[in-house]
């Protein structure tokens, strides 16, 4: 199991379930630290945040909140069927609400991208990577021939 680069706290776990509005019997603490997840949430954000490890104060706090929110856009895309699998467990007015979970992610990322803006050290504006849940785009097709 690797360790955690950013969220080592006791309560990440709760937080990233939190920002998806879900409960433990939806996501589980393996689903979130699963290899596919975690670990590639927070390698997201320390490529984007190269002195992620020497931030202090307000820095690390919106590092940490950056990470939490890039992790729930990566589970977040899966949450239909989530829902789905336990729906027995939720109340009828959940059940009625009815989540773009693609659109959510890509808003949770943008929100990552937010708090890294707001790092002192990251300079702004620079390339920042981009980051997309859709699907193949016609940039991708153009790039074979």
């Amino acid at each position: 199991m690797a360790t955690n680069k950013i969220l080592t706290t006791e309560t990440y776990h709760e937080e990233i379930r939190g920002r998806l509005g879900v409960g433990e019997d939806v996501i589980s603490d393996a689903d979130i630290d699963a290899l596919s997840v975690l670990p590639i949430g927070e390698l997201r954000i320390v490529k984007a945040v190269s002195d992620y490890a020497e931030l202090t104060g307000d820095d690390q706090t919106y590092l940490y909140a950056a990470t939490v929110c890039m992790v729930a856009a990566i589970l977040a895309p899966s949450m239909t069927a989530r829902i789905k699998k336990s729906k027995k467990d939720f109340d009828f007015s959940f059940e009625n609400q009815v989540v773009d979970w693609k659109k959510y992610a890509v808003q949770l990322v943008d929100e990552a991208y937010e708090f890294i803006e707001s790092i002192s050290t990251v300079q702004h504006g620079t390339d920042v990577p981009v980051f997309g849940v859709a699907g193949p785009t016609r940039a991708r097709e153009r790039r074979r021939h």
